[in-house]
């Protein structure tokens, strides 16, 4: 969508501003200059893969870009306006584009789209100056041209919106299938401490479609938050994370051994979460203390009025929260302070500028400290280079997890990497028995 708006703006910008020389409108020449400018420029930012920056700016200047056309839309008797017509494309379009955004973007901004094609549909809003007017040849030749390709692009976006609709029922389908299936697997990241000891993992869904391949999580995921799917999903993820670390339990060379889970804000909202989660732990046989579910730092700025008691309730039984993604929401330390976490995981963001990036590593540094004085373990997770390593273990961290110890993998490859690894000591697990925030 972004793109077709980009190649409009400058083809017809560029045509119009030399007709409107050609016929002495300068002015007129100008404006139209001025879009075939602005078009180049959302190219420019397509090409530099800053596809939001770029499809917001559309979305709004395009607004201001069609108004202005339309005041010197101004054609002689008997030719009706065609500019206004433009309104039409654009507002279908930003609906489509920003469906599942925020209110303002869903709603309002195609809202004004609809309100300025009325205000220009039924008031006298037009120049009327004659230095201004097009000749009558030059309207009539705008008149079909602008009444063309607003349809065109009307039926472009009409197509569109169709080909997602279909394209989204398709992969809710094959999402509702690999539930009912069990087409979903987990892999493990290997999570250490600093001498390098393995000490744990992060359980991590991933699906093989056998249609589809292969699913990245940033494509199923979003889509299962969506439909509501992420709940059954997210249950499923903590049953066989459960039963794998009741395994690992059986075993006295991975009994030390902790998993983390995450859980997504649709699964804790359900009425019997927390039922739900103590029934999955006790029939599981797992070490309840061994199992680490992590929430993200957006979650707390929802201020849930029960969150707290919810989480306390499961700690209650011994299991174990982490705070994930700290740094990257906009979360308060007093509401950091509220909620019974044991654990907090540093956002990979400050991470990836160490040691160079001199401000990253004081942020490191400044969380790692808060981490200590609410008796939290700290976690980095993408750490990528013995750089990094180096300095989150100068820095105080206690637990790291990234590819430089190794990517997200099945099980069979993790358990050989457990076979391979030292032997942990009894008590050197990652924070498991590390005390509560009460």
């Amino acid at each position: 969508m972004t793109l077709l708006e980009a190649f409009l703006l400058m083809g017809f910008g560029c045509l119009w501003f030399v007709a409107l020389m050609a016929i002495d409108r300068p002015l007129l020449a100008g404006i139209n200059l001025a879009m075939a400018a602005f078009g180049a420029c959302l190219l420019v930012l397509l090409r530099r893969g800053r596809l939001r920056l770029a499809t917001i700016l559309a979305a709004h200047l395009a607004l201001l870009a069609v108004a202005a056309s339309c005041l010197f839309d101004n054609p002689p008797a008997g030719l009706p306006k065609a500019t206004l017509l433009y309104f039409l494309p654009i507002a279908t379009g930003s609906y489509f584009v920003f469906q599942r955004d925020n209110l303002y973007l869903r709603l309002v901004l195609p809202a004004f789209y609809l309100l300025a094609f009325v205000a220009f549909s039924l008031l006298p809003l037009a120049i009327s100056d004659p230095a201004l007017i097009v000749p009558a040849e030059a309207a009539l030749v705008a008149a079909w041209v602008n009444t063309v390709s607003a349809l065109a692009a009307l039926v472009f976006t009409l197509g569109l919106m169709h080909a997602d609709l279909s394209d989204r029922r398709g992969w809710e389908h094959d999402l509702r299938r690999a539930i009912a299936g069990a087409e979903f697997r987990l892999a493990y990241q290997p999570q250490v401490d600093h001498s390098g000891r393995l000490v744990g993992a992060e359980a991590l869904v991933r699906w093989h479609s056998p249609q589809r391949g292969d699913v990245p999580p940033s494509q199923f995921i979003p889509l299962a938050e969506e439909t509501g799917q992420i709940v059954p999903i997210g249950d499923w993820v903590l049953r066989a994370a459960c039963a794998q670390l009741a395994q690992w339990n059986a075993q006295p060379g991975t009994a030390h051994l902790t998993l983390s889970v995450n859980i997504s804000v649709a699964q804790f909202l359900q009425p019997d979460f927390v039922r739900n989660v103590t029934d999955i732990v006790t029939r599981s046989g797992c070490d309840v203390s061994r199992l680490k579910l992590e929430l993200t730092e957006s979650m707390l700025a929802e201020n849930m009025p029960d969150m707290a008691a919810r989480m306390q309730a499961l700690c209650d039984i011994g299991l174990v929260w982490a705070l994930d993604d700290l740094g990257a929401g906009y979360s308060s330390l007093q509401a950091l302070s509220r909620f019974p976490f044991a654990q907090i995981k540093l956002d990979q963001s400050f991470v990836r500028g160490l040691p160079a990036d001199e401000s990253s590593l004081h942020i490191v540094e400044a969380m790692i400290s808060l981490a200590d004085t609410l008796s939290l373990v700290s976690v980095a997770e993408g750490v990528e280079t013995q750089e990094q390593f180096r300095c989150l273990v100068e820095a105080g961290c206690q637990v790291f997890q990234g590819y430089l110890f190794g990517r997200p993998m099945d099980i069979d490859r993790f358990d050989a990497l457990i076979a391979s690894a030292p032997d942990a000591p009894a008590g050197s697990a990652d924070g498991g028995d590390a005390p509560h925030k009460r």
